[in-house]
């Protein structure tokens, strides 16, 4: 994966905002969680709000080549998802960052 900035590098969600719209299920990095928000799936077994996940940072984000990856898809794929993901939600509560940490998505 390129990680250019501007390039999706890791992704995150925005809990206060998610309202469980639930089109990011399409996504299969995605589930809901028990309050019925979106979380992300990594390829470790666990997910974004478990806080002893090393594949998350102290915000919740995770890098893309760390997100659950079933139909191996490549990093740019994954990216491209990621991002797509974050496009549809209604809500902006998909955060996409650069390797930088400046948000790609949503626009600010």
């Amino acid at each position: 994966m390129s990680t250019e900035p501007g390039k999706p590098f890791s992704v995150g969600v925005d809990r206060e905002m998610c309202q469980t719209a639930a089109v990011c299920l399409a996504y299969r990095m995605y589930e809901l969680d028990d309050e019925g928000k979106a979380i992300l799936l990594t390829k470790n077994g666990l997910n974004s709000e478990s806080e002893d996940n090393p594949l998350r940072d102290a915000e919740g984000y995770v890098k893309i080549d760390d997100l659950i990856n079933p139909e191996d898809k490549t990093p740019e794929e994954m990216a491209q998802q990621a991002l797509d993901a974050a496009k549809l939600c209604p809500f902006n509560a998909i955060i996409v960052k650069d390797k930088d940490g400046n948000q790609v998505w949503p626009l600010v």
